[in-house]
């Protein structure tokens, strides 16, 4: 009997570990992709909903592209006035945060935001699955009945998701490791972070959380600090035979004091 760690209370895995993993591989690819959509390898999404600044909730619209073997372009447009554009390609992180067009001091920079920034990378993908379902580059571990870990890279990058399935096959709970300070004690460190999967939508043959939270978890496996609270509004596939979003391989430029990492 296997008797690794579980998340959530789920039960262990018993017996034949691979074909564990191998059933919740076809659980997922089943509920999340259509076979006309096997060969997507990154999507477009544009997405509304609220992010915590400070003690504040504020509603923001963003425009992400996510191409999980190279990273993701994002930018977010908050109440208005202020813009956040992030962006970790080949192992470099870029940010940029202006208000009113002021540019802001960024509160991480060099290698804290490189660690940072590739969680987020991880986490995007969760909006392609085609490029999570197990193959050479991808492994799946089977830790309980509805719970697997997903090893991949990004960019070369080794990364790893958790997901929580539901019974029908979609994650109801994707969790990594991010790099930060959730509790603002100034010590940098992995900690817990979370997506919670609150609805489904489909777009294009893909079924993607649709609506969620995303949050830190320092004390258990939910997130305990919501930060940010989001429903997609749209999602173009970005198919292996089309070339590769202007935003990843020639990213726009940003002001000479953007944050880099």
């Amino acid at each position: 009997m296997d008797t690794r760690g579980t998340l959530g209370g789920t039960e262990p895995v018993v017996g034949d570990a691979t074909a564990a993993s191998s059933a919740l591989a076809d659980r997922y690819r089943e509920a999340s992709v259509c076979p006309a959509a096997a060969g997507v390898v990154g999507v477009r999404i544009r997405s509304r909903g609220l992010i915590r600044l400070g003690r504040s909730w504020w509603p923001y619209r963003g425009h992400e592209v996510t191409l999980p073997a190279h990273g993701y372009f994002r930018e977010m447009r908050v109440a208005g006035g202020l813009r956040v554009v992030d962006s970790w390609v080949t192992g470099r992180a870029r940010r940029s945060t202006t208000l009113l067009r002021r540019c802001l001091h960024p509160a991480l920079v060099g290698p804290d935001l490189a660690r940072a920034d590739v969680a987020h990378a991880a986490l995007s993908a969760m909006w392609v699955p085609p490029v999570l379902l197990p193959s050479d580059t991808v492994c799946w571990t089977a830790e309980s009945r509805d719970t697997v870990s997903v090893s991949f890279a990004v960019a070369g990058t080794p990364v790893s998701l958790r997901l929580t399935l539901h019974r029908g096959g979609l994650p109801r709970r994707v969790s990594t490791v991010r790099w930060g300070d959730p509790e603002g004690t100034g010590f940098f460190r992995e900690v817990p972070f979370a997506a919670e999967i609150l609805e489904h939508r489909t777009f294009g043959g893909l079924t993607v959380p649709g609506t969620g939270v995303l949050g830190w978890c320092p004390d258990g496996p939910g997130p305990s600090r919501d930060v940010l609270r989001f429903q997609l509004t749209a999602l173009e596939p970005v198919s292996e035979a089309s070339p590769p979003p202007r935003e990843l391989s020639d990213p726009p430029a940003f002001p000479e004091d953007a944050a880099e990492g």
